[in-house]
C-alpha cells in the first residue's frame, strides 16, 4: 500500500473516531441532563397547577356566593315592584274616592237657597270646592265659606267630615307610593350592581378554571416525557 494510501485511510479514520467522540459526548450530555431538567419542569408545572387550582377553586366559591347575592337580590326587586303596584293602585283609588267627593259637594243644592241669589250662591260654592280641590284651602275653612255662602247642616258637616278623611287617607296613599317607589329604585339599582358582580365572578371563574386546566394538562405532557426518557 502507498504512503499516500496510508495516509488517506489515516485520515478517514482519525474523522470517523472523532465524529464517534463527539457523537458519543453528545448522547452523554443528554442523557446526564436532560432528565434533570425535564423533572425539574415538571416539578414547576406541578407547583403551578396546583396553584392554579386552589386560584380557579376560590373564584368558583366566590362566584357562587355572587350569584347566590344576584337572585335575592333580583327576589328582592320582584317584591318591590309588587309593594309599588299595589301602593300605586291604592294612590289612585284614594284620589279618585277623594275627587268624587269632591264632584258630589260641589254639586250639591243648598239647604237653604231663594230663587233671586241661588246662581250666585253656586258660583260661590263651585269657587271654595275648587279652591280647596287645588289644596289652597283646608277643610275647616271649607266649612267656614260655606256657612257664609248658603248655609249649614247635619248632611254638610257629614260630607265635611267625609271630606276630611278622604284627604287623609289620600294623602296617606300618596306618602306609601312615594315611599314604595323609593324602595323599588334603591333595591332596583342593588341588582342591578349585584347582577354585574355576578357575570364578572362568573367570568373570573371560567377562565381561573380554564388556566388550571391547561396547566394541569401541560404538567401530565411533561410527567409522560420525562418517564419516556
Amino acid at each position: 500500500m502507498s504512503q499516500s494510501a496510508v495516509s488517506l485511510w489515516g485520515g478517514l479514520i482519525a474523522a470517523v473516531m472523532l465524529a464517534m467522540a463527539v457523537l458519543a459526548l453528545l448522547v452523554a450530555r443528554e442523557h446526564r441532563t436532560e432528565p434533570k431538567i425535564v423533572k425539574a419542569d415538571c416539578k414547576a408545572l406541578l407547583a403551578e397547577s396546583r396553584e392554579l387550582d386552589e386560584i380557579a377553586t376560590t373564584a368558583f366559591l366566590k362566584a357562587l356566593e355572587a350569584n347566590d347575592i344576584a337572585a335575592r337580590a333580583a327576589a328582592a326587586l320582584e317584591a318591590a315592584e309588587t309593594n309599588r303596584d299595589l301602593a300605586s293602585q291604592e294612590q289612585d283609588a284614594a284620589a279618585k274616592a277623594l275627587e268624587a267627593a269632591i264632584r258630589t259637594l260641589a254639586t250639591t243644592p243648598a239647604a237653604v237657597t231663594s230663587a233671586v241669589n241661588g246662581s250666585d250662591m253656586r258660583e260661590a260654592s263651585r269657587a271654595a270646592m275648587a279652591a280647596y280641590r287645588r289644596g289652597a284651602i283646608s277643610v275647616d275653612q271649607l266649612r267656614a265659606l260655606w256657612h257664609q255662602i248658603d248655609g249649614w247642616d247635619q248632611h254638610r258637616e257629614d260630607q265635611a267630615h267625609a271630606l276630611t278623611r278622604l284627604r287623609a287617607e289620600d294623602t296617606e296613599a300618596r306618602r306609601k307610593f312615594d315611599a314604595a317607589a323609593l324602595t323599588e329604585r334603591t333595591v332596583r339599582q342593588a341588582a342591578e350592581v349585584a347582577q354585574v358582580a355576578a357575570r364578572a365572578l362568573t367570568q373570573e371563574a371560567a377562565d381561573a378554571a380554564q388556566e388550571a386546566q391547561l396547566a394541569h394538562l401541560t404538567a401530565q405532557e411533561c410527567l409522560r416525557r420525562a418517564q419516556r426518557r
